[in-house]
């Protein structure tokens, strides 16, 4: 009696516990396929969106084409030499170092998402450009670029780098014309960052990774690409500005575009379009300067965490309470585009197998592009304002500034300006609100000894000064208005050499 108690007592039990497990099941086979479907009607309304506003997508770095791009990039002679080569070096088998070329394929390759790139990346990016800043894109040299330019072309955007919203930035502007793949560093290399990029048509590049195998592969990808007219963004400088002017241009992802005019296949024109960017904030300003100075003058990692809390804690704050102000202009221009097979018909020598034979060439392609961005770099607000502070050196009153703004604007009539405000006196308003909440300029009291009141005391004017404590910043955002010429003429500080990734 007792074991048949028991066998009872065991049966109502699992039929007790099995109810609610096939509920669970129930339910997450009931999420499963609600997901799944909510991702194929994504889908589908994400190429209907595209397909109405016309929007160009490259098919070569959808998904099913990966299996292409693997196919031309293990049938480069350079990647088949490098593979031996590999082998030699690190005494392993072939099969062992074709495995590590696959990963550094694998690594690079984007996993492009239309659902993520149009109906969530798009909106996000909008909504975050428009909530920190006044987004301002010039669109006149692209649409004659569009209305001129063979409809087979190949279009690589060449962008000056400032700060890490450069990808959301051109990205946003540039939505209703194309997808852009980015080539992205290494910081992005983490979770879910290095998802998100890859969804949106981002690939990464290892910067000082000196790995002959990992650059075989890398520049065949590029190449690749290239050649089947998918349209990248690459920021030239290869890193961000430290003291806000220009840097020395990178050659090496231009010779890995430029080297896809070596297949006589890749009949396309092929045009680099100047890219340039200005802000009147960027957002980690203080982190780039700060490497300007010594070691034991930096704030520490627990330093800089706490500031970044603070910052996004007010900002919320402000955002509640309706008080939150946008951080001004963030502007985009672009210059005169740059045919790259009438360069390699003027400069032969830029498709020379030896780099050292092509190097000279390619210098020459990217300083043109560099001047290009310089011509078309865009003046904002608070960059004028932190020109004339660093030019003046000492507190000016609100008529002097205004009327410096002035006759900046007369003498400076070739720069670009997209502003909305024409007169001195309102980039004086545009820029002041900014500059003051950051505690940038502050009051002053000026004596004026040429000036003096019936009972000989000199009168003093009420007057603003640049913060002392921030002339780093003051000098900053003044170069990021220094021409491309006398950034070359003033010369690049040396970079510190990185150490190298393990391998």
């Amino acid at each position: 009696m007792s074991g048949i108690t028991a066998a009872r007592s065991k049966r109502g039990l699992t039929l007790h516990c099995g109810a609610p497990m096939r509920l669970l099941i129930e339910v997450l086979v009931a999420v499963l396929v609600l997901a799944a479907i909510a991702l194929v009607v994504g889908k589908r309304h994400a190429r209907r969106f595209q397909r109405k506003r016309h929007i160009h997508v490259d098919r070569y770095k959808l998904k099913r084409r990966h299996a292409d791009i693997e196919l031309e990039v293990f049938g480069s002679r350079e990647v088949v030499d490098a593979i031996r080569g590999y082998a030699k070096e690190h005494h392993t088998s072939i099969d062992e170092a074709t495995r590590q070329a696959r990963t550094y394929l694998r690594e690079i390759v984007p996993k492009f998402n239309l659902l993520a790139y149009y109906r969530i990346g798009a909106p996000l990016a909008r909504a975050i450009m428009h909530f920190l800043y006044r987004p301002v894109v010039e669109h006149k040299t692209l649409r004659d670029f569009n209305a001129t330019a063979p409809k087979n072309a190949v279009v690589v955007y060449l962008i000056n780098h400032r700060s890490n919203a450069d990808y959301v930035l051109v990205a946003h502007m540039l939505f209703k014309f194309v997808s852009l793949s980015y080539a992205v560093g290494e910081w992005a290399r983490v979770w879910p960052l290095n998802h998100l990029f890859k969804w949106f048509g981002g690939y990464f590049i290892r910067r000082r990774y000196r790995e002959p195998l990992y650059h075989a592969v890398l520049s065949t990808f590029v190449s690749t690409i290239t050649k089947n007219g998918v349209t990248q963004g690459v920021f030239i400088e290869g890193g961000l500005t430290r003291d806000g002017a220009f840097q020395k241009p990178k050659l090496g992802m231009l010779d890995y575009i430029v080297a896809g005019k070596r297949d006589p296949g890749f009949s396309a024109p092929l045009f680099l379009i100047p890219t340039a960017i200005n802000y009147d904030r960027v957002l980690e300003d203080r982190n780039l300067t700060e490497e300007l100075v010594g070691k034991e003058d930096r704030r520490t990692k627990s330093d800089k965490l706490q500031t970044t809390i603070d910052f996004l804690f007010r900002n919320l704050l402000r955002s509640i309470l309706k008080r939150f102000k946008r951080y001004g202009y963030a502007v985009v221009t672009f210059g005169t585009p740059i045919a790259v097979d009438e360069f390699v018909h003027e400069h032969p020598a830029i498709l020379a197998s030896v780099y050292d034979d092509r190097k000279a060439a390619l210098t020459e392609l990217a300083e043109r592009v560099m001047l290009e961005i310089s011509n078309a770099l865009p003046v904002t607000p608070v960059t004028l304002l932190a020109r004339i502070f660093a030019d003046a050196g000492e507190p000016m009153t609100e008529g002097e500034i205004v009327d410096a703004i002035d006759r900046y604007r007369d003498t400076g009539r070739d720069r670009v300006w997209l502003l909305r405000e024409k007169t001195g006196e309102a980039i004086w308003r545009a820029a002041r609100p900014v500059v003051e909440l950051r505690h940038l300029i502050e009051p002053a009291e000026r004596w004026r000894s040429d000036l003096f009141e019936g009972s000989g005391v000199p009168v003093i004017e009420e007057a603003w000064r640049w913060n002392p404590r921030e002339t780093l910043l003051r000098d900053y955002y003044a170069n990021s208005l220094m021409t491309f010429d006398e950034v070359k003429q003033r010369g690049w500080p040396e970079r510190k050499a990185a150490p190298e990734e393990p391998r």
